[in-house]
């Protein structure tokens, strides 16, 4: 998936909500330099081999390259769908650094960060609500309110609140983030885009339509300014638009967002990508409003075969396009 995932409530819609676990970018600066300082040692000769034997068998050292390969493992894990695996890895990963970095570390609140990632994308959204409160307090203590990782752990929460059906609580925390955003980063900001996306799904959510959609259309036309129409960003925010208009009855406009975002996301992703997954989920939703049971049974047929393969026959992605493949089915048969 993207940077973000989509809810599963009616429609998917994304919203850069809980990303998926952000290993690359910033995981483990001091295991890196670690690393890397082994690296050269190993590359040496003579009594240089020597004293990287001992480096290598020094206790922290030996923690670090552990953690290293936990690390690459999940994020193998995560990358295959294979998410309880990757759960697993995580927390291994979650109680090392603790043990070597210290609770407050940066590194430790980034592991437990990805780790609620990931137990949302199992659905397990109690246990990502808890550990992103956990995070989120510890952030407001050291880093203060404002600071950017401070905000995303608040948006974090807020999407699995969202998750949960609490989309009030949702709207306030999403909000509250937003106003930062825009006052520190300004209304271009991708990451305020990222806000007013996420405000957006919820506001649709809570069933307050039209301010959703003024929302999405504005997002839209922001992202396909600063990113390009074929960003996958931009494409999540059409996404969205198409939702909204499905949940007001516009079942015109909104399958033929629906088509071309499809389209797109084929073009761009490839056919077996997840967010193109979502996109046959919904396309079929909108079908099957409009009574065209056939071809959107094909689709949901599609989309649950790939949510089972990439998340589990467990996960509520999963589940809910079980449930819509026999509800269609159910309907042709009549």
């Amino acid at each position: 998936m993207t940077t973000g995932r989509e809810s599963c409530t009616k429609y998917f819609s994304l919203a850069s909500l809980l990303p998926h676990p952000h290993y690359p970018s910033k995981f483990m600066p001091k295991m890196r330099r670690c690393l890397l300082v082994l690296s050269a040692v190993l590359l040496g000769s003579g009594g240089v081999a020597a004293r990287a034997q001992k480096a290598v068998t020094a206790p922290e050292t030996g923690r670090l390259l552990a953690l290293h390969r936990h690390y690459q493992s999940a994020a193998a894990m995560s990358a295959q769908g294979r998410l309880a695996e990757a759960e697993a890895e995580l927390r291994v990963i979650v109680s090392t650094c603790r043990e070597v970095f210290g609770k407050e570390h940066p590194d430790t609140l980034v592991s437990r960060s990805d780790l609620a990632a990931t137990l949302a994308e199992e659905g397990k959204y109690a246990e990502a609500e808890k550990e992103n409160r956990a995070v989120l307090a510890i952030r407001e203590e050291v880093l203060g309110r404002e600071h950017p990782d401070t905000l995303l752990s608040r948006n974090n929460l807020a999407a699995t609140l969202q998750e949960q059906g609490r989309h009030a609580e949702a709207v306030r925390e999403y909000r509250a983030v937003l106003a930062v955003r825009q006052r520190l980063l300004g209304p271009e900001s991708l990451d305020t885009l990222d806000s007013r996306n996420n405000l957006a799904t919820a506001l649709n959510d809570q069933g307050r339509h039209a301010e959703a959609e003024k929302e999405h259309r504005a997002v839209l036309a922001l992202r396909e300014k600063l990113l390009g129409a074929h960003h996958p960003k931009a494409l999540a925010s059409r996404n969205n638009l198409a939702a909204v208009l499905q949940e007001q009855e516009r079942h015109g406009e909104a399958e033929r967002e629906h088509r071309t975002v499809l389209a797109l996301r084929e073009k761009v992703l490839g056919a077996k990508h997840a967010d193109v997954f979502l996109s046959c989920f919904n396309l079929a939703l909108c079908l099957e409003a409009q009574a065209k049971y056939g071809e959107a049974l094909v689709l949901m047929q599609r989309a649950q075969v790939g949510f089972k393969k990439s998340l589990g026959a467990g996960h509520p992605y999963t589940q809910s396009a079980e449930e819509s493949r026999v509800r269609i089915a159910a309907e042709i048969k009549k």
